[in-house]
């Protein structure tokens, strides 16, 4: 693992119950961590074909070893925009790396 690519901040949200001035309200705001990731580059084939645009579907790779074990129904927040998690790929045999697909949310 080459922790030197990890360049770009990310930070992992999810949404449920909570209590605001005493009253039980639904989609409150939590923030689990703020890690270190690599983002890398489409391939160029796939830039050309018009299937995948970093920005709409990018990939996120992270160390294996995290505060908190990432949930798949955590979203992401990347350069103020949320991703929901699409794939969640831990390295098992290394333990080195864990690589997260996301899908840009619509606002």
């Amino acid at each position: 693992m080459r922790t030197t690519n990890m360049r770009e901040r990310i930070t992992f949200v999810s949404y449920g119950r909570g209590m605001e001035q005493g009253v039980p309200v639904d989609n409150v705001k939590t923030e689990h961590m703020t890690v270190w990731a690599e983002v890398p580059k489409v391939p160029i084939r796939e830039a050309r074909s018009g299937l995948g645009v970093r920005t709409d579907s990018p990939t996120f790779i992270v160390r294996f070893l995290t505060k908190e074990e990432i949930q798949p129904t955590w979203r992401i927040v990347w350069h103020g925009s949320e991703y929901e998690i699409t794939g969640l790929d831990p390295d098992y045999q290394r333990r080195d790396i864990t690589t997260i697909t996301g899908k840009k949310v619509s606002a």
